[in-house]
């Protein structure tokens, strides 16, 4: 088939629309991430896990957050009052996942971390405790 000077006009437009479609759900994609990862509900789990003892001495420092899967909505979500997410974790001796839920009354109310777990990639069997919602803080 013979390309005509239109044809070759629409197939530019065509892959130039595709380069930024897919650019812009990437950059939509991570934008969510880094909104997700600079909240206040994720940056108190972050920062209690990052002073806990034990999941310190586990993972090693320093302890980084990885990727969020947005897609599973019921293990990652907030609705403005409960926040639940599952957040890949790692350090330099382990990598694992953090389970947290954070909770506020009212929106104008900060955001309180009312339970939290460690999973570590070496033993999935178990998880260490990190907050519960009767103790409200750290437990060793």
């Amino acid at each position: 088939m013979a390309w005509t000077k239109s044809n070759k006009t629409l197939y530019k437009i065509a892959m130039y629309g595709a380069v930024f479609t897919a650019s812009s759900g990437f950059y939509f994609y991570w934008k969510i991430q880094n909104n997700i990862k600079n909240s206040e509900y994720f940056t108190s789990a972050m920062k209690i896990l990052r002073s806990h003892k034990p999941a310190v001495y586990l993972l090693g420092e320093p302890i980084k957050a990885g990727r969020l899967d947005l897609n599973d909505r019921e293990r990652n979500f907030c609705d403005g009052s409960l926040a639940k997410f599952e957040v890949p974790v790692k350090g330099p001796k382990d990598k694992g996942t953090l389970y947290f839920s954070a909770v506020r009354i009212e929106p104008e109310n900060r955001w309180e971390v009312s339970e939290m777990e460690l999973e570590l990639a070496k033993d999935s069997s178990r998880r260490l405790r990190v907050v519960t919602s009767q103790a409200g803080g750290n437990v060793d």
